[in-house]
């Protein structure tokens, strides 16, 4: 009787023992798989989190580029401008220059002997050119004068002149300004080929 207590005694210890390892290797499996997908989940978040940043960077720096370039095209804009601005101003310059009296005279008499019917005609000065430049231009456009030329000085040329219709209906513009207008068309391009060449 003695013996079968031993028996069944050692029978329960001995499952008991194996059902205890099969658990705990149950457990250690079970934590081992837990372990395992936290792992690749995390990898998998790292992953996302460096491809997330990886875009991010692409963004803002595809952004600062954009700026960048947009900056560019804003300076070569100004830049354009402020020179045209500066050359337009160095014309118009010259070109009062050109007009200085003495040449503004050979200028009017030239344009005046070559028009074929000066009757009804006005010649337009400024007032600082006509004080000059009057009593020469009536001596050497007598015979024109006598044909109905008219010479006077009127506000709104500020220098080199004009050869009007007296009825207003049509003029010659040959102040400094409009000579800008009509020379500045042929500049452009010398701009452009010369100083922005390197942008085009």
């Amino acid at each position: 009787m003695a013996q079968q207590i031993q028996d069944l005694v050692a029978s329960i210890r001995k499952d008991g023992i194996e059902a205890a390892q099969k658990e705990a290797e149950q457990i250690i499996a079970d934590a081992k798989a837990e372990a395992a997908a936290l792992v690749e989940k995390a990898r998998k978040e790292a992953a996302q989190e460096i491809e997330k940043a990886h875009k991010e960077i692409q963004t803002r720096d595809q952004s600062a580029i954009s700026s960048l370039q947009q900056a560019s095209r804003d300076v070569m804009l100004s830049l354009k401008k402020a020179i045209q601005a500066e050359l337009d101003r160095i014309l118009a310059t010259d070109i009062e220059k050109a007009y200085s009296s003495k040449e503004l005279a050979n200028v009017i008499i030239t344009v005046i002997s070559s028009l074929s019917d000066v009757g009804g005609k006005d010649v337009q000065l400024s007032k600082k050119d006509f004080d000059q430049l009057a009593t020469s231009l009536k001596k050497e456009l007598g015979e024109e004068m006598k044909k109905g030329l008219e010479i006077k000085a009127v506000p709104s040329v500020r220098s080199g002149f004009r050869v009007s219709e007296k009825d207003g209906s049509a003029f010659y513009d040959f102040s400094a300004e409009e000579t800008v207008e009509l020379l500045r068309p042929f500049l452009s391009p010398s701009i452009q080929d010369i100083v922005f060449k390197a942008e085009q």
